[in-house]
């Protein structure tokens, strides 16, 4: 009974360790879970890569306001950062589920597109916050994401154009919600280190 009570106590205290407080937002995140993403048609990320070195990586978390309202979360606040390879990513899709949907937070772009489709992308006036925090010695990093981009009076289906974007998230109103961060790291990768602003969430074996 004893061995018994030691190994369940050990389990929960996995668990539940990695909850942090986040005063200045007034929430809590708690680390869940971290698994390869599948690059495969109707999964929850709608961002994919068909490149050989790298590897997306789904950070499963869970977030929390600690007054139990529904208020803006701003994911561009989430980063990832490899100190093997002095860099710093910001997450490519970020979404979360219910048991039968599945909702993206809205990708914007940085810059105005040529594109009439990729115009409600364009809002200058969101800022985005991954730019308000530096690490010492690290580098940001941004993926580029490719768009499906045509002219509405000019529609191929058959060899659409794409238009290639530095991105970020539009925030998003929450209470309290499974959420899952995908972001893309080398192959080479043996860990990572999850931070929200400056704040650490946890540390990431990705081997």
């Amino acid at each position: 009974m004893n061995i018994r009570f030691t190994i369940l106590t050990f389990l929960f205290t996995q668990i539940f360790y990695c909850q942090v407080n986040i005063q200045e937002d007034n929430l809590t995140i708690e680390y869940a879970k971290t698994k390869k993403a599948s690059q495969s048609l109707g999964m929850v990320t709608n961002v994919r890569t068909k490149s050989k070195e790298v590897v997306q990586y789904n950070i499963k978390i869970r977030v929390e306001m600690l007054d139990n309202k529904k208020r803006s979360f701003d994911a561009n606040k989430f980063s990832l950062v490899d100190y093997q390879d002095s860099i710093r990513l910001r997450p490519i899709d970020v979404a979360y589920t219910n048991l039968t949907d599945k909702w993206h937070f809205i990708k914007l772009i940085k810059n105005k597109p040529k594109y009439k489709s990729l115009e409600k992308r364009y809002k200058p006036d969101i800022k985005d916050t991954f730019l308000d925090y530096e690490f010492e010695g690290i580098n940001n990093l941004t993926i580029p994401i490719c768009y499906e981009a045509y002219d509405k009076y000019k529609i191929s289906f058959k060899n659409p154009d794409k238009e290639c974007h530095e991105s970020y998230f539009e925030p998003k109103d929450l209470r309290k919600r499974n959420v899952n961060l995908y972001f893309p790291m080398l192959k080479s990768a043996e860990s990572a280190t999850l931070y929200y602003g400056n704040t650490k969430i946890t540390e990431i074996n990705l081997k």
